[in-house]
């Protein structure tokens, strides 16, 4: 199948199949089944080592990342740049004429996450809200008297602030018209600057949608922080370990999957087919209704093998988070694939005003994304694996991953038929 396909936020991106899509389903499958048994054959004792791994880099690249200098730098970046977006997106118009939209929707959403793949957790460091925040507390003294974040709080405050991005993403029908950009932004940044200021740096921990966001993905990198405090260079599924297991975390990726499946179900003729009709009232209920069904079901589907795993699982182990450090993997993955062919045409219209639909096959998108999904899978079951090796009880490791392996084998089978356009 060749074709050009149109996102929910309004931009284009393509797709075509190299290989029959009952092809590329069952390689996709037998890819994460092979990589299964292989592991418990010759994986058996655990590997990954979390905060505790990594060589150091050279001690200059170290000073340099650590400098005052360059910190300061990505700060002023950071607030440049998001009042340089801010501006441009006030002053109207439409996405062909104003890049608002592309910088914020290809260039940041989408280009962060290779940013971050590469190099780490950058947002943290770039993120405008923590500077103005710090900047508001610095200038005013009666603001820096903060409060404790409360324990109860999680990570709901991400969540929701990455429902409302993803809403405005994948339902909103105007979702590329600069004015909603600016809306969005604006109100994110002063709710991040009040929780900043209230809360103080503690905040962005776990109530920046973004930063979390990112600070997940950052996790697959391949350099790091050791315990002691080095920046090393790591296996990135070391990384993975790094992060925190408290409540609230799982369904804030479950979330992304959830709303990725639901990007992908919105270029299939089933959902075309039957919205094309649609006023825009009905539409956004509709938009609404399919993406709370979509990771409905996706997180459904998480809690069902997490519920079959449970009997095998070690005396104190929370099952619920035991093994949602592998779905960063997936979740990579399928951003990739939904998102790669968006970020290199739509990236160019917030350059070059212009978008040129040839450098880049249909093939090539469709390979990439293929790739991007099996993998993000393959490498989610080894690190499943790893963590299998120390939760489950001994004499259940392999029957005790089955549940997980089920669920691996389904996602990949949907991501592929999802990205597939059929």
């Amino acid at each position: 199948m060749t074709g050009e396909v149109f996102l929910a936020h309004g931009l284009a991106g393509r797709s075509d199949l190299p290989v029959p899509l009952w092809l590329a389903l069952y390689a996709g499958a037998a890819a994460v089944v092979i990589s299964f048994f292989a592991l418990t054959a010759l994986w058996k004792t655990p590997r990954l080592q979390g905060e505790q791994a990594g060589r150091p880099l050279p001690g200059f690249v170290e000073r340099v990342a650590d400098s005052t200098v360059t910190r300061a730098a990505l700060r002023v970046f950071g607030v440049v740049a998001v009042v340089v977006v801010l501006v441009t997106a006030w002053s109207g118009g439409d996405s062909a004429d104003n890049p608002a939209p592309a910088w914020f929707y290809a260039w940041f959403w989408v280009g962060l996450v290779a940013v971050s793949l590469l190099l780490g957790p950058v947002w943290r460091l770039v993120n405008p809200a923590r500077t103005i925040a710090a900047a508001a507390c610095l200038a005013l003294p009666a603001l820096r008297v903060t409060r404790p974040l409360p324990d109860r709080l999680g990570y709901r405050p991400a969540i929701a602030g990455m429902l409302a991005f993803l809403w405005l993403e994948l339902v909103f029908p105007h979702s590329d018209a600069p004015l909603a950009v600016a809306v969005f932004l604006t109100a994110y940044l002063l709710a991040q600057v009040v929780g900043g200021v209230r809360y103080g740096p503690s905040w962005f921990d776990r109530g920046d949608t973004f930063e979390v966001y990112f600070g997940l993905i950052a996790a697959l990198a391949p350099v790091g922080r050791r315990a002691d405090g080095r920046l090393v260079r790591r296996n990135p599924l070391d990384g993975l370990l790094t992060l925190d297991r408290s409540a609230g975390l799982t369904p804030f990726i479950l979330v992304v999957l959830g709303a990725t499946a639901f990007d992908g179900l919105t270029r299939l003729p089933l959902w075309t087919d039957n919205t094309r009709e649609l006023g825009p009232a009905a539409a956004m209920l509709t938009g609404t209704a399919g993406l709370a069904l979509a990771i409905a079901l996706i997180a459904g589907a998480y809690t069902g093998a997490v519920r079959l795993t449970r009997p095998f699982l070690r005396k104190g182990t929370e099952p619920y988070r035991a093994f949602a450090h592998s779905l960063v993997p997936i979740m990579v993955g399928y951003t990739i694939a939904h998102y790669f062919s968006f970020a290199v045409f739509e990236g160019q219209q917030g350059l070059l005003r212009t978008v040129d639909y040839t450098v880049l096959s249909p093939a090539v998108i469709a390979a990439v994304q293929i790739a991007g999904i099996v993998l993000g899978h393959v490498l989610g079951v080894v690190s499943a694996h790893d963590r299998a090796l120390v939760v489950l009880r001994a004499h259940y490791v392999k029957a005790g991953q089955y549940p997980v392996l089920a669920l691996m084998v389904g996602y990949t089978a949907i991501g592929i038929y999802l990205v597939s356009g059929a």
